[in-house]
């Protein structure tokens, strides 16, 4: 079975994992607690990827991709089991006939959105350090590879409304590593230029921006999950059947 996680879930075990400060604003908590996470992605060159994050009072998540409002991919109701969108799609996506590679196009998609920002939090850190309202700042971030560095611009914004926006782009490689000389019993020449090829390139970018305004009640009852399958078999033709059928909303 394919997992599902939450925001909430997410940001925690990144959260973990990084040194944190109690003088400095928590990147996880900001997540963990938005109403709406705007996930773009942007590579050097072809179509980015725009996703969006709705967290609701009552434990409610809806992921849409997709420029506007976007279209529903992901929904999950009081922090159960998730229901996906099969029919979902987004521009320069493979095509999709059988219900399985519908299946994997859509897990693809959100595995995509979730881990672009679970990316984007583990090289940010979990501890921000804010300018002042209306103001932006840059620090510089590392993360290894096997021969390396990997290096980036990480850019906080701090709008007059709350909203925060962390853009980290990636901007060089380093190695630590010299080349292998004609006396060297093994080259690891081949195998450095190999791994430096699986690296993502310079110049790629991913932005959250998290909003600050309230976190609705829940997801309407009335809308449609036509073409939605869900992962405890138990579904429903509207979000509140779906309610009904999973039980895993006390309501």
């Amino acid at each position: 079975m394919r997992a599902f996680v939450t925001v909430a879930v997410l940001t925690a075990a990144i959260a973990a994992a990084v040194p944190t400060s109690a003088a400095a604003l928590s990147l996880s908590e900001r997540l963990k607690n938005a109403s709406t996470v705007q996930v773009n992605q942007v590579p050097p060159s072809g179509a980015s990827l725009l996703g969006r994050v709705q967290q609701f009072q009552n434990g409610d998540s809806l992921i849409r991709v997709g420029e506007g409002e976007g279209e529903p991919l992901v929904l999950t109701l009081c922090n159960g089991k998730a229901h996906m969108n099969l029919d979902a799609s987004w521009p320069g996506a493979p095509a999709a006939k059988t219900q399985e590679e519908k299946q994997m196009r859509a897990y693809g998609l959100y595995m995509a959105v979730m881990g672009g920002m679970a990316m984007a939090q583990s090289i940010a850190g979990d501890t921000l350090e804010l300018p002042a309202e209306g103001q932006a700042s840059t620090v510089q971030r590392e993360t290894p590879w096997a021969y390396g560095k990997e290096q980036y611009a990480v850019t906080v914004s701090n709008g007059a409304d709350g909203e925060l926006r962390i853009r980290v782009a990636k901007t060089g490689n380093t190695t630590s590593t010299p080349s292998s000389g004609p006396d060297d019993i093994v080259s690891t020449d081949g195998d450095k230029a190999a791994r430096l090829a699986e690296l993502e390139p310079v110049g790629t970018a991913r932005e959250l921006v998290i909003s600050a305004a309230p976190m609705g009640a829940s997801v309407p009852d009335g809308m449609s999950l036509k073409g939605w399958m869900s992962a405890s078999g138990k579904g429903g033709a509207t979000v509140g059947a779906a309610r009904k059928a999973s039980g895993d909303c006390a309501r």
